[in-house]
């Protein structure tokens, strides 16, 4: 799996998956990410009183149906081989995956960033 996090410095960020099990994505627009950190510190008070830093360190998940209750958009894809998924800036994102893939990731900027 891989737990909620947004790219660093703002980044965009493109992943391919080459081949193999399917991988569930949940993504939550980046207008939604004051929002979303306000319901995560809210979720797991302790964690972020013992790490203020808790998000930058991509070790936690809540619930995406937690977040929808308390007004976050939450989006939710699925990604097969030969397809590819594009995060935007300060966008936070999260999943898992079905099975062995073999994927890669990178980040970029463009003109807007």
């Amino acid at each position: 799996s891989f737990c909620w996090h947004n790219e660093d410095n703002y980044l965009y960020s493109i992943n391919y998956m080459h081949h193999g099990a399917a991988k569930t994505w949940y993504g939550v627009p980046g207008a939604d990410a004051l929002r979303f950190e306000e319901v995560f510190q809210r979720e797991v008070p302790d964690l972020f009183k013992k790490d203020p830093r808790l998000l930058f360190k991509i070790c936690t998940m809540v619930s995406p149906r937690t977040l929808t209750q308390q007004g976050v958009r939450v989006n939710r894809t699925l990604q097969h081989p030969g397809e590819f998924i594009v995060t935007y800036p300060q966008a936070y994102h999260g999943g898992f995956s079905h099975g062995f893939n073999c994927s890669e990731a990178v980040n970029f900027a463009l003109p807007d960033w």
